[in-house]
């Protein structure tokens, strides 16, 4: 089955931070056709979960001009983002609706995080309960320590029965900085490089 094409776009509705933007139809939409139609490349020897970025496609971001730099090194990775708008593997991050929408993590609410994690969580069991796992996949997190899309993913993990390892995010910031910055402090672009190099 062919990817979707939303033709009818909602610019605007895709950008906030609220259940709306979580469990927005667009979303929706893609989050089903990876689940059912989605196939992972029978060569994938790593699959690594990466944060969103503020600028799209993430790709153009310089937080993510940084970590790529560093696993696009490496053969036979897939790079999978985790994002209030789902599980997205990085090929589509350039088409509708994940090159539109904007989520500010400063607007969170206890409440919003709660329910964050509640539908991030089922959604990335889903998208893994649906497909064919190789046993010899490594599954890695290059997401910040505490993140949202952490916790949802030792969720979804615990209830899959599968293992990840995570790359330890390190460092201090300016309190007013990007806390997303920590991923490209030196340190820790060689712990993953590292983590990376001892895949076999």
């Amino acid at each position: 089955m062919k990817p979707p094409d939303i033709l009818e776009k909602d610019f605007i509705g895709l950008n906030g931070v609220g259940k709306a933007q979580l469990i927005h139809p667009h979303f929706e939409i893609w989050q089903s056709y990876f689940k059912e139609d989605y196939i992972i490349k029978e060569n994938t020897k790593t699959i690594i979960f990466l944060p969103c970025a503020a600028i799209k496609p993430y790709y153009n971001s310089p937080i993510h001009r940084a970590f790529n730099e560093v696993i696009d090194k490496y053969k036979n990775i897939q790079k999978i983002i985790i994002s209030n708008a789902g599980i997205i593997p990085y090929e589509f991050c350039d088409r509708y609706p994940f090159d539109s929408y904007d989520w500010n993590p400063l607007f969170e609410t206890d409440k919003i995080k709660k329910e964050y994690i509640e539908i991030i969580s089922k959604r990335i069991f889903g998208f893994f309960n649906a497909k064919k796992i190789n046993d010899y996949i490594k599954f890695i997190s290059y997401l910040r320590n505490g993140s949202e899309s952490l916790k949802s993913l030792e969720i979804a993990f615990n209830k899959l029965g599968l293992n990840f390892e995570v790359i330890k995010i390190s460092g201090k910031l300016h309190e007013t900085a990007d806390t997303d910055l920590l991923l490209i402090l030196e340190d820790n672009l060689k712990k993953l490089d590292e983590k990376l190099k001892s895949v076999k």
